[in-house]
């Protein structure tokens, strides 16, 4: 049997954006580096190797090893301290 991931009409697809001049600072074993960050949808992602993680609530990301210290992007809000991180548009 054959299966194949299913397939979405690009209209509906929704992509990751590169949130212009948006920084985050990543932490990963001791060591700091900055990275650029992107959102899709609502949810924002950092530059990671050759992919990206999604930042989480209390400076979690997808990655266990990685986490986040802060996050400067026009665009992206914390509802409260420790919150997750989520993308509201350019502006706001």
């Amino acid at each position: 049997m054959n299966v194949h991931a299913p397939i979405v009409a690009a209209s509906t697809l929704e992509r990751f954006h590169l949130i212009e001049d948006g920084v985050v600072i990543l932490r990963s074993k001791g060591v700091y580096r900055q990275a650029k960050v992107y959102h899709r949808g609502s949810d924002v992602f950092a530059t990671w190797g050759a992919g990206l993680i999604k930042l989480g609530p209390r400076s979690d990301t997808t990655h266990m090893n990685v986490s986040w210290d802060g996050v400067e992007a026009d665009g992206v809000v914390c509802d409260r301290v420790g919150g997750q991180p989520r993308y509201v548009g350019a502006g706001q």
